[in-house]
């Protein structure tokens, strides 16, 4: 099935256009939790802030599926 990423930064939400074919929602939703790594540390190279940024996915139907929080992709 295909997921589509969008972010959600405060009121902002940026569109995923492509999205991506996953086997499963939690394959999605792994996913989801590796990008979210990647872009985290992106985002601490570059001075910017962290602060409650998550993925809202969506299936190709349009419903939304799961919301992953950036800082749930953290190993704690």
């Amino acid at each position: 099935m295909r997921y589509f990423f969008h972010i959600r930064d405060g009121e902002d939400l940026i569109l995923d256009q492509e999205g991506s074919d996953c086997a499963s929602l939690a394959a999605a939703i792994e996913e989801a939790k590796a990008d979210a790594r990647e872009l985290m540390a992106e985002r601490l190279r570059s001075g910017r802030e962290l602060d409650g940024q998550s993925f809202e996915i969506v299936d190709d139907a349009g419903l939304l599926a799961a919301v992953v929080r950036f800082k749930d992709a953290l190993p704690l």
